[in-house]
């Protein structure tokens, strides 16, 4: 939703003076971002809904692994940045303001979802023993 709000130009969680409308890239990724969030929430909404057992297992587990890995992907960049900042070897004023809306506000969103959406992935393939509680049969009741 938040890339629908910045295509109608709002501006908040943007750093100072930025616009999407005033920046071409970031216009065609937001552009692009907004069926693809779309997609993943689908995806991950078939993990747990009892529509989702009835999709062919192949194609959603490429797509769900698929989307863990953009998720991981986007997300590596400012990996070298969480680490620098957690050993001290640098600091936040380090940063210029791109630098520090990427690093603090969204790609922490990126990290856990891809790490949320692997773990989901790993917990598909995984046997339940019997008896054992299920989201998926939890939600059907």
């Amino acid at each position: 939703m938040v890339h629908l709000y910045w295509l109608f130009d709002g501006r908040i969680g943007l750093p100072a003076g930025l616009s999407v409308r005033g920046n071409t890239p970031l216009l065609v990724i937001d552009v692009l971002a907004v069926p693809v969030c779309a997609v993943a929430a689908a995806l991950a909404l078939a993990l747990v809904r009892p529509w989702g057992t009835r999709l062919p297992a192949g194609p959603l587990t490429v797509l769900l692994w698929g989307t863990t890995a953009l998720l991981l992907f986007h997300a590596m960049p400012s990996v070298p940045d969480w680490a620098a900042l957690a050993v001290g070897a640098r600091t936040a004023s380090d940063l210029d303001a791109m630098g520090r809306f990427a690093t603090f506000l969204y790609e922490p969103f990126f990290m856990a979802g891809g790490l949320l959406f692997g773990l989901a992935c790993l917990g598909r393939r995984t046997r339940r023993p019997e008896g054992a509680f299920d989201l998926r049969s939890a939600g059907a009741r």
